[in-house]
């Protein structure tokens, strides 16, 4: 994952409701943005949006993709996943608001804490992960809407990309689940066939997809992925590493050494735990993410291990604090605070990570360019998974259509001097927190300090996409003396928020508008014939 530091946008006018602040950062399939929606009474809310790539725009297949993610968010609402607030488009090209988060990927809070000899405490990890398991329990088990076509009726919602980089950490001790781009799930309308997600945390029928002896792929692919994370991050090694071809036949035959096998010190429950999540056939795993997640908090409270939000935040604050940065003063405990012996001036140094030594067996900063993501070329990650390169980037999240710059964002003048053209029904305010998005092996993010937020980058120009011709609305004439043969309507798909409609319009490229153009003149041509003879 590349990463690179960026300056501020202009203040820019965006959708009508809201203000692009900076870019965060740039993926295979779109751009992200930190925004600020304003509204009446001095209301002001941060979010994120997350804009499809216009060279992308023109695809129908990937507009579908981006707004499936959206439907899937929408319908989300857990304290332990990234919230969905708005879909809509702005100059022709559709985009996402969504929660803003301020926080960090759970991989890259691990690299912090080994560059310091502190790696993240056993307790924390396993609640981290609590936490994880208790989202993805909900998001498995999610209902249809009442009112939908799947109404009381189970989505089979199944995330396909979980990993550390789509588990981020709030600076307030909480796990988010993100970035839901590759999920599946009942009801998508152009769609059926399994994502790849990240190539060392696929589950084994996720990996042998190729075989036609593979099992199906459900919900316990993602336990399993997250079994992964479990395993790394409180062993305090990566558990497939290698070519990619070494991966996937480590991944299609599941073979996990123990947590005992490295450190000998490591609670035999939790194993217990690890390997039942980790094994191979989906039958013999945990059949739910809550079971999953109750087994672990029941892990640390048998073993009397303290964690919980706070305490992951006050260990996030002293590694920042170990970097030169400033604690937070809410986060200073009385006990931290009696150390001083009534100075005036604290003395954290002397005291900084005392109740966060590394265990024996724990990882050290010799250990750190092994947590380091291993890159995988694409033509070798097809290879070992069976599949042609052109299959496996059809499937990936997209590479651009064709070559094109980044499109220069539109809109300069202040929201409230010039308003942008819209269209005519005006959406609803949405409240926002800061919403977050993460990458895929491809993408490239963008980020100013560890913590709090990514980092923007600045936009390459290029010329906007040009705005499709508008279809006319259809009309149905009176049945004619000769029938003529009428497009069939077109059925709503579930799961759909609103959308504007020249992004509906925008779903059928190429001769297919000029075809419904011909059809509904020829309609009218027969509706004034019949008039006439009558």
């Amino acid at each position: 994952m590349t990463r690179h530091q960026t300056a501020d946008l202009e203040p820019t006018a965006f959708g009508g409701r809201y203000t692009l602040l900076r870019r965060l950062a740039i993926g295979g399939m779109a751009e992200i943005y930190l925004a600020r929606q304003a509204a009446m009474a001095g209301f002001e809310k941060q979010v994120v949006i997350k804009r499809l790539r216009h060279e992308l725009a023109d695809d129908p297949r990937i507009v579908e993709m981006f707004l499936d993610e959206a439907r899937i968010g929408a319908l989300l609402n857990h304290p332990n996943i990234v919230h969905v607030y708005d879909v809509d488009e702005h100059d022709g090209i559709p985009y996402i608001a969504m929660e803003y988060i301020v926080g960090e990927e759970l991989n890259e809070l691990c690299r912090r804490g080994l560059t310091h000899g502190r790696f993240l405490p056993l307790e924390h990890a396993v609640e981290l992960i609590r936490q994880a398991a208790t989202g993805m329990g909900y998001f498995h088990a999610k209902q249809g809407a009442e009112g939908s076509q799947l109404a009381d009726q189970p989505l089979e919602i199944v995330h396909l990309d979980i990993s550390p980089s789509n588990l981020l950490v709030t600076q307030d001790g909480t796990m988010k689940v993100i970035d839901f781009g590759i999920a599946r799930a009942r009801g998508q309308r152009m769609r059926s066939e399994v994502m790849p997600g990240k190539l060392s945390y696929m589950s084994p029928e996720q990996a042998g997809r190729s075989s036609s002896a593979s099992p199906v792929v459900d919900h316990r692919s993602d336990i399993f992925s997250l079994g992964i994370v479990l395993y790394e991050i409180t062993v305090g090694r990566r558990l497939f590493r290698g070519s990619a071809n070494e991966v996937v036949q480590k991944l299609i035959n599941a073979e996990v050494e123990p947590p005992t096998f490295f450190r000998r010190s490591f609670p035999p429950a939790l194993e217990s735990i690890v390997m039942r999540a980790l094994e191979k056939h989906p039958a013999d795993r945990y059949q739910s993410a809550y079971d999953l997640a109750d087994d672990l908090e029941t892990f640390l409270r048998d073993e009397r291990l303290h964690s919980g939000p706070v305490r992951i935040a006050r260990y996030l604050d002293l590694l920042t604090h170990a970097e030169g940065g400033q604690r937070r003063p809410e986060l200073v405990s009385e006990a931290e605070v009696r150390r001083t012996d009534g100075n005036d001036d604290l003395d954290f140094d002397s005291q900084v990570f005392d109740g966060y030594r590394a265990p024996e067996g724990a990882p050290g900063p010799e250990q750190a360019p092994e947590w380091e993501d291993a890159e995988q070329p694409e033509a070798d990650v097809a290879a070992a998974l069976g599949m042609e390169l052109a299959e496996l980037r059809a499937l990936r999240t997209p590479v651009p259509v064709r070559p094109a710059g980044m499109a220069p964002v539109s809109g300069k003048q202040p929201r409230a001097q010039t308003p942008i053209e819209e269209p005519a029904t005006p959406a609803p305010t949405r409240a926002a927190k800061r919403a977050v998005t993460s990458g895929d092996e491809d993408e490239e993010v963008h980020a100013t300090n560890p913590v709090p937020t990514l980092d923007p980058r600045e936009v390459e120009p290029a010329a906007p996409p040009a705005r499709p011709t508008p279809v006319p609305a259809r009309v149905a004439p009176p049945i004619p003396p000769t029938p003529r043969p009428v497009a069939a309507p077109i059925t709503p798909a579930p799961m759909v928020p609103a959308v504007g409609s020249a992004l509906l319009a925008r779903n059928e490229p190429g001769r297919l508008p000029w075809m419904l153009v011909g059809v509904l003149i020829m309609a009218v041509l027969a509706l004034v014939a019949y008039i006439v003879m009558t």
